[in-house]
C-alpha cells in the first residue's frame, strides 16, 4: 500500500509539474515557429534574473489560483462543477497503467531500501491496461457533453455537441489502430507488448504503419490538438464547451486536455515505437542494474519528448481543419484504413500460424510483417490520394457562368 500511495503522489506532482513546464516548451515552441519572442520576462521575484522564462508557469498558476472563482447564475451548478472534475479524474486515472520504464533494481542503503524489483507503475501487471486505458478515456467524452449542457449557453451547447462527436467518430479509428498491435502481440498487457518489441527487434510502426498512421491521426482528434481543435474554435464558438468557465475550473478543463496529448505521446511511444527498448542501448543492459534501469527510463523520456515536441511542430504549422473535413476524414480515410490495417495484420499472423516463415528460410517471424505491411500502406495511400481528393480540397466553389444557370 505505500509503494502504491508513494507511487500516486509522485506522479500526480511530477504530471502536474510536467503540464505547466510543456505548456512554457509549446510558447517557445510556438515563438520559434513564427519567428517572434516567446515567455522570456519571468524570472526570480525582486530580482533582475530572468532564468530564460522559467517562472512564467509558477506566474500563470498563481493568476488561476487569484482569479475569482465566478460561476453565472444561470448554469445547473452541481453538473456544471462536476464536469471539470470528471476530465481531470479520467485525464489522471490513465497513467495507473502506463509503464514509465521496466524496473526499479533492488537498493539496500545502512539497512534502509527495498530487496526487490519495483516496477514503474503503479499497476503494473493488469492484463486489460489498454481496455482500462479506453474505458477513462470514453468518461471524458462525459465531461465535454456536461460542460456544455450544464452551461446553459448556446455556444457552450454547440461546442460540447461538434466536441463529443468528434471525440465519439474518432475513438474507433483509435480502436482500429491499437486492435493490430493487440493482434500481433497477443496481449493487452502494455508492458508484454513493450518486451514482444524487445524481443523481436521489430517496433510496431514498421510492421504496421497503417495502424500507426490511423493512431497518430486519431490521437490528435481525441486530444483535440490542431488540426482537429474544433472544441475551442474561437472564430466560430467564442471558446468551445468551457466558455463559461472561469478560474480553477477551467484550469483543471486546460490541464485535463494537455494531459490527454501527454497520455496519446506515451501510448505511441509503448505501442509502436517500442517504448524503452532502442537497439544497441538497452538492448544489452541488465534491467536488473541501475544502468540498465536508467538507460531505460531515459530512452523512453526521450521518445516521449521527441513526440510531444512533433504534435507542438503539428499545431504551429498546419491549419484548422473545417467540421465537415474532420468528419469526412474519421468516416471516409481513418475507419477503412484502420479495418485495413486489422485485415492485413490477421492474414499475416494467420500465415505465421501455417508456417509460411519456413518457405522463407532464415527470415525471423517477426519481419515476416515488414514488407507486406509497406506494400499495402503505399497502395492505400494512392487509392485515399486519388478516390478521396475533394476530402482536403479548400478551394472556393466556382461561381456558375451564364450558360450553365438553369431558368
Amino acid at each position: 500500500m505505500w509503494e502504491i500511495l508513494i507511487k500516486s503522489f509522485v506522479l500526480a506532482g511530477g504530471l502536474m509539474t510536467a503540464a505547466a513546464y510543456l505548456v512554457l516548451l509549446e510558447r517557445k515552441m510556438a515563438a520559434w515557429v513564427q519567428d517572434r519572442c516567446g515567455p522570456n520576462r519571468v524570472g526570480i521575484p525582486l530580482t533582475n534574473i530572468r532564468l530564460f522564462g522559467l517562472g512564467q508557469p509558477i506566474a500563470d498558476g498563481l493568476k488561476f489560483i487569484l482569479k475569482e472563482e465566478f460561476t453565472p447564475a444561470h448554469v445547473d451548478r452541481r453538473l456544471f462543477v462536476a464536469a471539470p472534475i470528471i476530465m481531470l479524474t479520467s485525464a489522471l486515472s490513465v497513467f495507473a497503467v502506463i509503464p514509465f520504464g521496466d524496473v526499479i533494481p533492488p537498493l539496500k542503503l545502512w539497512g534502509w531500501g527495498w530487496d526487490r524489483p519495483i516496477p514503474l507503475a503503479i499497476a503494473p501487471h493488469m492484463d486489460t491496461a489498454l481496455l482500462f486505458v479506453f474505458a477513462l478515456n470514453s468518461i471524458a467524452v462525459y465531461g465535454v457533453i456536461l460542460g456544455g449542457w450544464a452551461s446553459n449557453n448556446k455556444y457552450s451547447l454547440l461546442g460540447g455537441l461538434r466536441s463529443s462527436a468528434q471525440l465519439i467518430a474518432y475513438e474507433l479509428a483509435l480502436s482500429l489502430g491499437i486492435l493490430g498491435v493487440v493482434l500481433a502481440s497477443g496481449s493487452l498487457n502494455i508492458r508484454r507488448i513493450v518486451e514482444m518489441q524487445a524481443e523481436t527487434g521489430v517496433w510496431f510502426v514498421l510492421a504496421q504503419p497503417i495502424g500507426f498512421v490511423v493512431f497518430v491521426t486519431a490521437a490528435f482528434a481525441e486530444a483535440a490538438r490542431l488540426p482537429f481543435d474544433l472544441p475551442e474554435c474561437e472564430q466560430e464558438l467564442v471558446g468551445g464547451y468551457h466558455t463559461e468557465y472561469s478560474g480553477m475550473k477551467l484550469l483543471l478543463f486546460l490541464i485535463a486536455e494537455f494531459l490527454h496529448m501527454v497520455t496519446a505521446a506515451m501510448l505511441i511511444v509503448l505501442l509502436f515505437l517500442g517504448g524503452w527498448h532502442f537497439w544497441g542501448i538497452t538492448s544489452w543492459a541488465d534491467s536488473n542494474s541501475w544502468l540498465g534501469a536508467i538507460l531505460r527510463v531515459v530512452v523512453f523520456a526521450v521518445k516521449t519528448v521527441g513526440v510531444i515536441l512533433f504534435f507542438m511542430l503539428v499545431r504551429w504549422s498546419w491549419p484548422r481543419f473545417r467540421f465537415d473535413q474532420l468528419m469526412a476524414l474519421a468516416w471516409k480515410v481513418m475507419l477503412p484504413l484502420g479495418l485495413l490495417s486489422v485485415a492485413v495484420v490477421a492474414v499475416v499472423e494467420q500465415s505465421k500460424l501455417s508456417g509460411l516463415e519456413s518457405w522463407l528460410g532464415r527470415v525471423p517471424a517477426a519481419w515476416l510483417m515488414v514488407i507486406p505491411a509497406w506494400v499495402v500502406a503505399a497502395l492505400a495511400w494512392w487509392v485515399v490520394a486519388v478516390a478521396g481528393p475533394s476530402i482536403s480540397d479548400n478551394t472556393p466553389r466556382r461561381e456558375p457562368a451564364g450558360w450553365d444557370v438553369q431558368f
